[in-house]
């Protein structure tokens, strides 16, 4: 398999376990028992916190268009937290690469972050069921829910389960023979009648998975172990290698821009299903008829229902227009906002007191929920790619709740808070950049729902 090696290093150390040529030996050895080809050595100098190798290593994968074995001597060198250690297996996930610790006992990265807590190493009981769960692994054994088209028999083999399997085929053939896409496919499913296992509709974000998931192959994974041909393949090498290859054909590498923030983000619902919309940008080029290449960005809002399903009649919005009609209707709203700016005159700024209290509390939750989304994916009870579309919905609330502690910028030593609200909405509006029109918007409003054209705005309490 192609392998590459990331490591943090000390420059300052020239001996010992960590420095550079022992790293580089450990990893040439690494490849060499396991049968995997070198492709490259990323080594991150300590002193370098903003992980410039990290970066590098990416655009590498990226430009290559290819999948690798990322191989790091413990989980630790990604990151000095859970969530930094997390997300970059999570990263390097969406890039379709794996990621395993240089650790016999613990080859797991997901594992080997949640062993950094206190509570992961405090309990006997579970340590003693991981070592089980670890001893199966080892010999190919299904643990935890099996995936969409196979069983776990009295052996504790995985065996097709022929109705399912024969689902899983289907989709390959209408992403390979037919052209589909994931979402066509989801429409043509749900068309036809064919559920998930828990009765439910196919999504976009189902059906991707099956067509990543390598487990179609007959390929175990589990606890960092990978033994090809470990039980009955569905689909053949051969369409699983070329669903890969058609998946990174459209999402080529670019160099991106950094993305001007939706103004609504996390605040605007669909008025017809009830579901939050979300911003999408679409990038277009054409040719005029001089000959000139001419690119435009669209940016508009769409119902997450209608984007993963496709099963919401409700329309797309342009972000200019409805930004614009929530901008509108705050203005009319100023002499409203300005009263309850007002009231909590004597507080820090409106956002203090009991809903500081609030949103720490709700944070506290969320980190609570972030590590049992990691413990789940480490002993098998969901995939890495669950788990990745799992952290994004955590981590964009958790990110909506810190703006709430920290973006209010409507003093409240101010004696004219209607006036105040009036100029940051109207004259001053102008004058404020993305963000800043954001943390404002966020500040003011709970919620936003659309529906026929209507706005309503909700504002906080």
């Amino acid at each position: 398999m192609r392998t590459l090696a990331y490591f943090v290093v000390d420059p300052n150390v020239s001996t010992g376990q960590e420095s550079l040529g022992r790293r580089t030996r450990a990893f040439d050895s690494f490849c060499a028992t396991k049968g995997h080809t070198n492709h490259g050595v990323f080594a991150e100098h300590a002193r370098d916190a903003h992980r410039p190798r990290y970066a590098e290593m990416l655009t590498f994968i990226k430009q290559s268009r290819v999948a690798y074995l990322v191989v790091v001597p413990s989980v630790g060198h990604l990151g000095a937290t859970v969530r930094e250690q997390v997300g970059r297996v999570l990263e390097l996930d969406s890039l379709q690469c794996q990621v395993v610790c240089d650790d016999p006992v613990t080859p797991d990265p997901l594992q080997s972050a949640l062993k950094t807590l206190p509570a992961a190493s405090s309990n006997p009981r579970r340590e003693r069921i991981m070592e089980g769960m670890r001893a199966k692994a080892s010999k190919g054994l299904g643990l935890g829910k099996p995936p969409y088209g196979y069983r776990v028999d009295v052996e504790g083999v995985l065996r097709p389960v022929p109705a399912e399997a024969e689902v899983v085929r289907r989709i390959y053939r209408m992403y390979l023979s037919d052209g589909l896409g994931v979402r066509t496919i989801a429409k043509r499913l749900n068309d036809d009648g064919v559920r998930t296992r828990r009765g439910q509709d196919w999504s976009m974000v189902t059906v991707r998975d099956i067509l990543r998931n390598s487990a179609y192959i007959g390929t175990y994974r589990r606890f960092g172990l990978r033994i090809p041909g470990s039980y009955e393949a569905v689909v053949s090498n051969d369409e699983y290698r070329r669903a890969q290859e058609r998946m990174r054909s459209r999402t080529p590498a670019r160099k991106h821009a950094k993305a001007e923030p939706f103004l609504l983000a996390g605040l605007l619902y669909c008025g017809h299903c009830g579901r939050k919309m979300m911003g999408v940008t679409r990038h277009q080029t054409w040719r005029r008829r001089d000959g000139q290449r001419t690119r435009g960005d669209y940016r508009y809002y769409q119902c997450q229902s209608r984007i993963n399903r496709d099963d919401c009649d409700y329309r797309t919005m342009r972000a200019e227009e409805i930004e614009e009609s929530v901008a509108e209707r705050l203005r009319g709203l100023a002499p409203e906002i300005g009263a309850k700016l007002a009231l909590g005159a004597g507080d820090a700024v409106a956002t203090a007191s009991p809903e500081a209290g609030h949103v720490e509390a709700r944070l506290r939750a969320l980190d609570r929920r972030y590590v049992d989304l990691v413990r789940r994916a480490a002993n098998g009870a969901m995939t890495v790619q669950q788990l990745r579309l799992q952290v994004r919905d955590v981590e964009a609330e958790r990110a909506q709740l810190e703006r709430r502690i920290e973006v209010p910028s409507l003093p409240a030593h101010a004696l004219d808070f209607e006036g105040h609200v009036r100029e940051r909405l109207n004259g001053g509006w102008a004058g404020l950049g993305p963000t800043a029109r954001r943390d404002l918007v966020h500040a003011l409003v709970e919620r936003v729902t659309v529906k026929d054209g209507a706005v309503d705005v909700t504002l906080r309490r």
